[in-house]
């Protein structure tokens, strides 16, 4: 077996991560550096190309050692409680849910979104303190599905995720049905939903994308906005953006280096 060993930033570890998987990876564990750096030591059957297709990353192919994955991704990924209801337990777990929990299922290794990164908990923690029961939540950008998974476990009468690649819209489709959930799914963007129709708007993606999404959102009108997926230095770009097009930041989260922005339009 091949290690494949790549730096990166902080917040470039979760879509390189996400590459590396599609590329076929068994195994990826991530070694945090000093100065917000990030490696990732991927293991592959056969890494031939690998070093040169991820040559911006300083790729390096290494022998791996030995390792018992089943093992190792079980030790690595144990259920734990999050925010006030939600109980987050990967899918082979069978601990017993605590009491007043909510049991989410997630599937570590398929897609973005497995629960583990910083930025995925604060959706979670923001849906699950302010979803309304009754409320309709669009997921933008869903990869796993677990964001639309938990709204519709928090009590949203409508959970809607929706992506532009059809590969993580499949892989969550896969998950959504493995675990029963009751949530929507459809490819595409949020410029392809009628504005009004969601109370709730979630988005878990890069601070580009919601700046150039700005103006969808507004279209939108929902009466909160979840956004996430960038660190700390990238909080009042995406907060310019949003209060041109008529929002006013209510609340900020925050973890480790990540934040969430919490929004509603003025007036509203």
């Amino acid at each position: 077996m091949d290690l494949l060993v790549l730096t990166c930033a902080g917040e470039e570890a979760e879509l390189l991560s996400a590459e590396l998987w599609e590329r076929g990876a068994q195994g990826i564990e991530e070694v945090p550096l000093p100065g917000g750096r990030c490696q990732l030591k991927a293991y592959f059957e056969c890494a031939a190309g690998l070093e040169e297709e991820f040559a911006a990353f300083g790729g390096r192919v290494e022998e791996a050692p030995e390792i018992d994955w089943e093992a190792a991704s079980r030790q690595a990924w144990p259920a734990f409680p999050l925010g006030h209801r939600l109980y987050l337990a990967p899918e082979w777990d069978e601990s017993p849910t605590p009491r007043g929990r909510l049991r989410l299922v997630v599937h570590p290794g398929q897609a973005l979104g497995t629960g583990a990164h910083p930025a995925t908990q604060l959706c979670l923690e923001a849906l699950d303190a302010h979803l309304r029961p009754g409320d309709r939540v669009l997921d933008v950008g869903t990869g796993s599905g677990i964001l639309a998974s938990a709204a519709s476990l928090l009590g949203a009468a409508l959970a809607v995720g929706c992506d532009i690649e059809l590969a993580a819209l499949e892989t969550a489709r896969d998950n959504l049905r493995s675990d029963g959930a009751r949530a929507h799914l459809f490819c595409g963007s949020a410029r392809a939903v009628r504005g009004g129709v969601f109370d709730v708007v979630v988005a878990n993606i890069n601070a580009a994308t919601h700046a150039q999404l700005a103006p969808e959102y507004a279209r939108l009108r929902p009466r909160l906005l979840i956004l996430s997926g960038f660190p700390a230095s990238d909080a009042a770009e995406v907060g310019r953006a949003l209060r041109a097009h008529g929002f006013a930041v209510k609340e900020t989260l925050a973890r480790d280096e990540w934040r969430c922005l919490l929004l509603s339009l003025e007036g509203g």
